[in-house]
């Protein structure tokens, strides 16, 4: 097969690998989905070319966009008030101070926590948060977290803040398995701030 024919067929590849991989991207989730999956079609094409092996490439090809699917899927988050502050400080009796933000993690669960690849668990987290009075009984609470298998960090979010009244409130991390995930334990690490206090804690789920 000379250069021009390898060339043509492997661009029809490259097609359809970013179509398949890329064909559900609706949503500005997905979209990014999508850019992983041309990206890793993409590292197929170079490989086949370089190598003028085909069936490398298509390998290469799936797996970098299998590796970019994994990543991308785990960016989600949502945040809830559960309790007013009077109702929160009943429950659980973090009261505000007259000059601090305080705040602090209670519990946390994965839901299923035993998972199968290719499934989906969403880690909750519910925290209590107190402010001054001088504050207008609101204050910025940044939320990070980590993901972790055998003491080594997989991947790890970007810090996303927003403005929270006091109160008690749930975090809901949404995290998709990939299909070729290793069985074993996995800890999530949620971390929250708000000014100069903080507080971490550890969730895990199984995947089986």
């Amino acid at each position: 097969m000379n250069f021009r024919s390898k060339s043509l067929n492997l661009a029809v590849i490259f097609i359809f690998l970013s179509s398949l991989l890329a064909s559900c991207a609706t949503t500005e989730q997905n979209q990014q989905l999508g850019g992983a999956a041309v990206l890793g079609a993409a590292a197929g094409l170079a490989t086949a070319l370089i190598t003028g092996d085909v069936g490398a490439g298509v390998a290469v090809g799936l797996a970098g966009a299998a590796l970019g699917w994994g990543a991308v899927k785990m960016l989600q988050h949502n945040s809830q008030q559960v309790r007013t502050q009077n109702e929160d400080q009943r429950m659980y009796g973090l009261a505000p101070s007259s000059n601090k933000i305080q705040l602090k993690l209670n519990k946390g669960y994965a839901s299923p926590n035993m998972v199968r690849p290719g499934a989906q668990t969403t880690v909750f987290s519910d925290y209590s948060l107190a402010v001054p009075r001088t504050q207008n009984n609101q204050a910025e609470v940044t939320y990070s977290w980590k993901l972790k298998k055998d003491g080594k960090v997989l991947t790890e979010s970007k810090p996303v803040s927003q403005i929270k009244p006091a109160g008690g409130h749930q975090t809901m991390q949404p995290i998709d398995i990939p299909k070729n995930a290793k069985r074993g334990t996995y800890v999530v690490e949620t971390r929250l701030a708000s000014g100069s206090t903080y507080d971490i804690n550890e969730t895990i789920f199984v995947v089986q």
